[in-house]
This record gives C-alpha cells, structure tokens and sequence, in this order.
C-alpha cells in the first residue's frame, strides 16, 4: 500500500466519523526502514572511504588463494586460470588508473588553494596545504612504482598472482582427492 492510498484511506475513515479531531495514527513501517543498513547498500569489494594509494593496497592484500582455490573448484583448466590472472592484472590498472585520476583532481584542488589562499596572506594554512601537497607527490612516487613493479617478477603485485596460483593449485588437488583418491580400490 502506497503513502498516498493510506492517507487516502485514513481521510474516508475519519470523515466518516464523528470526532474530526482525532488524531491519525501512522504505521511505523510507512517511513522508517527495519533492518540492517548494509542490505540496502551494494556490495564492495573495497571499502568506500579508501582513496588513493590505500586502494591499492586493500586490492593487494585481498584474497586471491580463496579465489583461485573456487575457481579451480568450477573450471579445473589452465586457461581458465591464465584469463583469470590476465583478469586480475587488468583489475590492478583499473584501480592504479582510478588512483591516479583520484590524485591529479587532489593536486587540482590544493594547486587552487595554495594559490588563493597565499593571495589572501593566510601563510599558516598555505604551508599546511604545501604539506599536503608533498605527502600527495610522494603517494603518487609510489603509484608510478608499484605501476612499473607490476610487469617484475620479484614484485609485490605477483603476490596476488602466486596467492591465486597457490589457491588454484589447492582446488585441484582437492578434486582429485575427492574424485579420485577417495575411491574404493
């Protein structure tokens, strides 16, 4: 039942009556939501508040063994694996890009207040704001490095590319003890 069509159905009930004063009482269900506030949010790999380099290091540190170990569980071929892997790297760029563009429009933003804040003789808050600006190039440093470390191969991104081989790996020795070591001989 619609917001409408209950104070539609309230407004016949109470001119119908005698006592026009009463008060309308409303369903508490018709404006507050019961239940948890994370099954009306989506689901995120990543937390929402992570900005910048920490992005990059939530996807680092994810779980890829769990995620190898199923996908050798639904599709126990080598190529599944090797497009899974291409997958993950190409999921690393997307946020390496994303990172970049979040630190550019950043650098923007304090460019602009440096500037108009220094015209307007505030010394205190424009050094803060060069602070800033200095610990945001650093990140950046950081980025471009893990960006090239991402094609070495004693690198900290091929730790989710062994973690996923050593999950995928798991999975199909768990198929074969299950199928085939487990039969009665």
């Amino acid at each position: 039942m619609g917001l409408f069509d209950f104070f539609k159905k309230n407004q016949l009930q109470t001119t119908g009556s005698d006592n026009n004063n009463q008060s309308l009482e409303i369903p508490k269900d018709v404006f507050i939501e019961d239940g948890d506030p994370s099954e009306n949010q989506q689901d995120s790999k990543y937390s929402s508040e992570s900005k910048g380099i920490e992005l990059i290091y939530e996807f680092l540190q994810a779980d890829y063994e769990s995620r190898g170990y199923n996908d050798a569980l639904t599709s126990p071929d080598d190529s599944y694996k090797k497009d899974n892997i291409k997958l993950i790297k190409l999921d690393l760029q997307i946020v390496i890009q994303k990172v970049n563009t979040y630190y550019e429009d950043l650098m923007k933003e304090l460019d602009f207040h440096i500037s108009s804040r220094s015209r307007a003789g505030l010394i205190d808050l424009v050094e803060e704001l060069k602070t800033r600006k200095e610990m945001v190039l650093e990140h950046v440093v950081k980025v471009q490095e893990i960006k090239k470390e991402m094609e070495e191969t004693n690198s900290m991104t091929q730790r989710i590319i062994l973690s996923y081989q050593r999950g995928f790996m798991r999975g199909l020795s768990a198929i074969t003890q299950s199928n085939v070591l487990n039969k009665k001989i």
